[in-house]
């Protein structure tokens, strides 16, 4: 009997746990008019912890993007520049493309970084799993609207 009672209360105390901190990153977001007007946290974006994201293989960035001063011989050029894009898009308009771009393009190569519903060809070890945190975009979102021309 105590052995049962143990076990409902791990369940009960987990069941607690998982539901406090799933609340707290839901990858909830709203789409208004093309945009994400809300930021995903409350955590203003820290543009040098966001340049870094973008030139690592975290963001992988430079894969499809040629980025302005940045002295990487391998820069791609499948997307756009990104030189001016703070010129080009508002942080409104820049969050919903760094979190769900198939909203503006279904057919769109740029990754969903932040969706995590919905997606096909994702491998099993990342289902649910968003390539960046919520951090993580509000901070590169904070260096890209930096590059002005």
């Amino acid at each position: 009997m105590k052995l049962k009672i143990i076990i409902f209360c791990i369940i009960i105390f987990y069941s607690f746990f998982n539901t406090i901190y799933a609340s707290n990153d839901t990858h909830t977001y709203e789409v208004v008019d093309y945009t994400i007007p809300k930021p995903l946290t409350s955590n203003i974006g820290d543009p040098v912890k966001g340049l870094e994201i973008v030139i690592s293989r975290e963001g992988n960035c430079l894969a499809c993007h040629n980025i302005p001063n940045i002295d990487d011989l391998f820069q791609g050029n499948i997307g756009p520049s990104l030189a001016g894009v703070g010129n080009r898009y508002t942080i409104a308009e820049l969050r919903l493309r760094l979190v769900n771009p198939y909203v503006l393009n279904s057919d769109s190569l740029m990754p969903a970084f932040y969706k995590v519903n919905g997606l096909i060809r994702v491998d099993k070890k990342y289902i649910g799993e968003s390539i960046l945190s919520a951090q993580q975009i509000e901070d590169v979102i904070s260096w890209l609207i930096t590059l002005k021309k």
